[in-house]
């Protein structure tokens, strides 16, 4: 036990021994610290007696004075306690007992000082919450981000730029659920746990159910149980999906991370990149920022709609001088991947091998949000061909920054023979050891072949939407416990 924890417990201990309850089920708050300060004039004016409550921030005994500040969840107000006001063994037992980071409650009347704060003067105070360690004062531009994120309710105390973040974070969700319920879509659950892993190119998570004697899998998307939906008779759904993938962790990957997946009955990826952008400059708007000009790393980013289009091809041959089309298998590809530079490993598949390209060359150069367009039917087994070149599909991404992908989107594939086949060819590669290749899903080809209308679909990460709208370099800044190698016992 450090010694600040046997000082606070001797303080608890007073406390007990003075008959008083330092953690009592009830306080008598009459107003939030904001709505005191916002009526702070009349308060003044009337002498009406006011009740706060709050964390003890600050300190300050100046003889028979002292000063100290609360904050509850809404601002942070200045107390003025008088020991000729509260009595000299109230004011005396103050000290005995009380500390920073302890919660308070104090009764008096508006007050300004000398110096011109508004204030509270205390004619009455309570210890409602005592705490047995110390406040995290020196948190301010800590450095070791890794016990910010290991002990993140530390965190949220010492630092309101972090609050805010999460604030930002409940704001961008709200106003993209609002955006969908007033355009039809209907806010769906489906199952995490899942018999098999689909609607991505990840490593699932595996667990055991004891019951029924199965593994099965988090789900790495929702996508397919909403195309599912889609089938049923519902025309646009959506889910704010939980989401896991068993890859590597950095800046822009977390294994647990949020996203929010919504299909809509007859619109197609055309339809979808306006709705998309729409969507997006409305969550910017509410976030409070310029759509024009949104600050993240060092860049000023433009989301005015409409936004860029390019096709994934001219992209390769703009920022990386590799037109996919002339390397059209796997070695031809491989052989150019390595002249550029580019790892190749054995179970790499020939889109791998051209996305590898693409992360190296062509991510890293777009700034402004652009949609990126028309990509390699092998990119994508879920999404329906192009008309006039079954070799691309209708797909869409977005990406800026430079190096951030979000919101993924396509025209979703509805012929079950099609899906049935691209599920054959990605069982195909990951029994050769590419293990992202997607699991085939023969349940999914089966509602299919019920029937599922012309549909378009997309996936938004929050966590990079968040990273992007509040300028953090890394999701873990945006995600409030981030997973972390567990800490060594000892």
């Amino acid at each position: 036990m450090i010694d600040e924890e046997v000082v606070r417990r001797e303080r608890l201990a007073k406390l007990r021994a003075a008959g008083e309850d330092p953690y009592p089920a009830r306080v008598k708050r009459t107003h939030e610290i904001a709505g005191y300060l916002a009526r702070f004039d009349a308060l003044l004016a009337s002498k009406e007696p006011a009740t706060l409550v709050g964390r003890v921030k600050t300190i300050r005994k100046h003889g028979g004075l002292t000063f100290a500040h609360i904050e509850d969840g809404t601002g942070i107000v200045q107390v003025a306690l008088h020991r000729d006001v509260v009595g000299s063994e109230r004011y005396a037992f103050f000290h005995a007992t009380a500390d920073m980071g302890d919660f308070l409650e104090v009764t008096g009347t508006a007050f300004v000082t000398r110096k011109g704060e508004n204030s509270i003067d205390a004619s009455a105070w309570r210890i409602i919450t005592k705490t047995l360690l110390p406040m995290p004062e020196k948190w301010h531009g800590l450095n070791d981000v890794e016990i910010r994120y290991r002990k993140r309710y530390l965190d949220l105390i010492a630092n309101p730029d972090v609050r805010r973040i999460f604030r930002m974070r409940a704001v961008i969700l709200k106003t993209m659920r609002e955006h969908l319920d007033r355009h039809g879509y209907l806010e769906v659950e489906t199952p995490v746990l899942q018999a098999v892993p689909g609607g991505a190119a990840a490593r699932p998570f595996v667990t055991h159910h004891n019951a029924l004697d199965i593994d099965m899998y988090l789900r790495i998307a929702p996508e397919l149980y909403l195309k599912r939906l889609t089938v049923g008779g519902y025309e646009r759904v959506y889910e704010v999906a939980r989401c896991f993938r068993n890859e590597g962790i950095d800046h822009m990957h977390n294994p647990e991370f949020t996203q929010v997946e919504g299909y809509a009955a007859y619109m197609d990826y055309a339809d979808l990149m306006a709705f998309l952008e729409g969507m997006v400059f409305d969550i910017v708007k509410a976030c409070g920022h310029d759509p024009a000009k949104v600050p993240f790393q060092g860049s000023s980013l433009d989301f005015t709609p409409p936004w860029p289009r390019v096709t994934f091809r001219d992209a390769l041959i703009r920022y990386a001088g590799v037109d996919i089309e002339k390397f059209p298998d796997r070695a031809a590809i491989s052989k150019e991947a390595q002249r550029l530079g580019v790892p190749v490993a054995n179970a790499d598949s020939h889109t791998t091998i051209i996305d590898n390209i693409y992360k190296h060359f062509v991510r890293t150069k777009i700034v402004q949000p652009t949609y990126l367009i028309d990509y390699p039917v092998e990119i994508s087994p879920l999404a329906k061909r192009k008309g006039e070149d079954p070799r691309y599909v209708e797909m869409f991404q977005l990406v800026y920054g430079p190096g951030v992908e979000n919101v993924k989107a396509f025209t979703e594939l509805n012929d079950p023979l099609d899906q049935e086949e691209r599920f054959r060819v990605q069982d195909e590669a990951r029994e050769k050891g590419d293990l992202e290749a997607q699991y085939g899903d023969a349940d999914y080809v089966e509602a299919l072949k019920h029937g599922m209308p012309p549909t378009s679909g997309f996936g938004i990460g929050i966590d990079r939407l968040t990273a992007t709208l509040t300028d953090s370099h890394s999701l873990k800044e945006v995600i409030l416990f981030p997973t972390l190698r567990p800490e060594s016992s000892h």
